[in-house]
């Protein structure tokens, strides 16, 4: 596919000055889509830990028992805790 000679026929040249500032403005714009993404996020997070603590599963001892991956280090703790 043969590239086009002139893309733009109508488009005048940009000085260094004018695409300098046209990229400042585009990462201004960018930015605030980012921040607005990030206030967005925080927003959902904030819902799901109210919602999550409004609504706090039961949790049995088995359920405790088998969910610590780390027992052995709080185990030790323990031990160390009661001077064992």
């Amino acid at each position: 596919m043969p590239a086009d000679e002139n893309p733009l026929p109508n488009a005048t040249p940009k000085t260094p000055g004018q695409l300098i500032a046209e990229l400042f403005r585009e990462n201004e714009r960018l930015s605030r889509q980012v921040e607005d993404a990030r206030h967005e996020r925080d927003q959902y997070k904030k819902w799901f830990l109210n919602e999550l603590a409004r609504n706090l599963p039961e949790l049995t001892a088995e359920d405790i028992a088998n969910a610590v991956p780390a027992e052995p280090i709080f185990e030790a703790h323990i031990r160390r805790l009661e001077g064992r």
